[in-house]
């Protein structure tokens, strides 16, 4: 189930039920973060499935490895050209996954004029406080249109290197 608003529904622009709507904005953006990750996911598994060998990338506990694992497979072998578009793709959604971490792990306050995001992060490290994001209302309605976009172009590219991967080649170094 994904759960969008309409703007025009809810009073985007009104500072009536501004916290509630920065909630609902915040988990749509996280909803399509998440389907992007299943169609990583899936594409992994079908082509673990088919026989190409994977790496230890593709099987990571972070996403964002396991997109460079599936580039990695992208470089090993041939989908018929299908593989150069999907690196594209992989790079928009790889690009976009900055916001995805502030939004997924940090402190949201709602504000008249938008919301501002502060981040920490652990990384095996003491912590670090990453600068605050601050995002209007309309750069965020902007920021979920290309997180979608950039969701729905890989997902529609990795169906075609699914389909293609039964007769993938692997390239010759």
């Amino acid at each position: 189930m994904t759960a969008h608003f309409n703007v025009n529904e809810i009073g985007f622009f009104s500072l009536e039920q501004w916290p509630a709507t920065v909630c609902a904005w915040r988990g749509c953006c996280t909803e399509v973060f998440a389907r992007a990750e299943h169609s990583v996911a899936d594409c992994l598994r079908h082509l673990g499935q088919t026989g190409i060998v994977l790496g230890k990338d593709a099987c990571s506990q972070a996403a964002v490895t396991r997109l460079r694992g599936l580039r990695d497979i992208l470089h090993r072998y041939d989908f018929g050209g299908h593989g150069k578009v999907a690196e594209r793709r992989l790079d928009a959604c790889e690009r976009i996954y900055e916001t995805r971490a502030y939004l997924a792990h940090g402190q949201t306050r709602a504000r008249p004029d938008g919301i501002v995001i502060d981040l920490l992060t652990f990384d095996g490290k003491p912590e670090k406080r990453m600068p605050p994001k601050h995002i209007s209302q309309m750069n965020m309605l902007k920021a979920l249109a290309e997180i979608e976009q950039a969701q729905r172009l890989m997902h529609q590219q990795l169906g075609h290197i699914r389909a293609l991967a039964p007769a993938a080649k692997p390239l010759t170094p």
